[in-house]
């Protein structure tokens, strides 16, 4: 794993608010992707994501 990105996680876990957003843009495609229904992007499904994704950083044990 990169140690730059293992350094904005440690960030996130702690509760930098710009590094969880910033995991949060580089992960946009794959949340995009598995918010589709029916080919078309829901934007509840992905909200869903981003905020299970965004709450569960803080759990994360570095």
């Amino acid at each position: 794993m990169d140690r730059s990105f293992i350094d904005l996680l440690a960030r996130a876990v702690a509760g930098d608010h710009d590094a969880i957003e910033e995991i949060l843009k580089m992960y946009m495609p794959l949340f995009n992707r598995h918010s589709r229904i029916n080919g078309y992007l829901d934007e509840d499904c992905r909200q869903y994501i981003l905020l299970r994704v965004a709450v569960s950083i803080s759990k994360f044990i570095i």
